[in-house]
């Protein structure tokens, strides 16, 4: 059996969750829709190696800091701090915001999650997202237009397209529009406010995310990607590798790697690589992947790496 010191990689199992806007894409057949497929989260479990069967979170533990890595480990001690999941959009996404750290640990602090900020990248589709307002209002403006269903003129929609990157930091109004196929990578929580909801019989949280909320225009950034890296800010790094044959891909010494295949015909030690399947590799250490396809790539970053990035990259 492999020994502990020795697991470089936990390829990783994922978990469907059913979601009223979800799509057929994720789950074909499926009885209800399947609007998420979380991908990496510490309490999926592993899928094979010495800890198969177990969930992630019981083999963090007995891998320790040294495998999450200093930056995660200081910050969150031994949890995996990152969530990362596709989304099939059929409808409507509420009109939601998300706490930062601060407000999660204070006013959530039962639940044992962080803030949420999050970025999406388009796998397939083309639609509308919300995001922020479109003009400056005042948290009792568009607390009665909430209730009176008057909130959705004052909402700012952009269209996005397949390979666009939209980052969303927390306190940031926004809604996901049908039609879209995205990998997501988020800090690791499931604190979501409804703003609106378009009449479905689902609780609002109004007095929690308006206390969250940039109630302003709030443009998308435009990070310019710099080489494989598509944004980089303090919550995490995301990266995009196409794979040409025989790829190495290296974890900072400071952080565990998850790594996402997109698109194409994958491999690795262990066997073929399909579509979403997730891996992480432990701080400091490789990946070898072979064959052609794209994969996705995320990590928590250190403040001394964060500024080395360009500026242009940064969020």
């Amino acid at each position: 059996m492999e020994t502990i010191a020795r697991i470089s990689v936990l390829p990783l199992a994922s978990r469907d969750v059913e979601r009223v806007w979800g799509g057929q894409r994720l789950a074909p057949g499926a009885p209800q829709p399947v609007g998420e497929r979380w991908l990496a989260y510490d309490e999926n479990p592993v899928s094979g190696g010495p800890f198969a069967g177990r969930r992630l979170a019981e083999a963090l533990e007995e891998l320790g800091g040294e495998f999450i890595g200093s930056v995660p480990f200081e910050r969150y001690g031994l949890e995996l701090p990152l969530l990362v999941k596709f989304l099939d959009t059929a409808e409507w996404l509420s009109v939601q915001v998300h706490p930062d750290d601060a407000y999660a640990h204070a006013a959530e602090a039962g639940t044992g999650f962080h803030g949420k900020t999050e970025a999406w990248y388009v796998l397939e589709g083309e639609g509308e997202v919300v995001y922020g307002l479109e003009h400056p209002a005042d948290a009792a403006t568009v607390r009665q237009a909430a209730l009176d269903g008057s909130l959705w003129p004052m909402l700012h929609r952009e269209r996005v397209q397949a390979g666009q990157v939209v980052f969303v930091p927390a306190g940031t109004v926004h809604a996901l529009g049908p039609g879209l196929l995205l990998y997501e990578v988020q800090q690791r929580s499931d604190l979501t406010y409804r703003l609106y909801d378009y009449g479905r019989p689902r609780e609002l949280h109004l007095e929690k995310g308006l206390a969250v909320s940039r109630l302003d225009p709030t443009p998308i950034p435009s990070p310019q990607p710099s080489g494989s890296v598509l944004l980089a800010s303090s919550a995490f790094v995301l990266e995009r590798h196409a794979v040409q044959g025989a790829c190495r891909l290296q974890a900072p010494e400071e952080s565990f790697l998850l790594v996402t295949p997109i698109s194409g015909s994958l491999g690795w030690a262990q066997g073929s690589l399909g579509w979403g399947e997730t891996l992480m590799v432990g701080a400091g250490k490789g990946l070898e992947l072979s064959g052609e396809g794209v994969v996705l790539a995320a990590y928590v970053p250190s403040p001394q790496r964060l500024e080395q990035f360009p500026a242009a990259v940064r969020v």
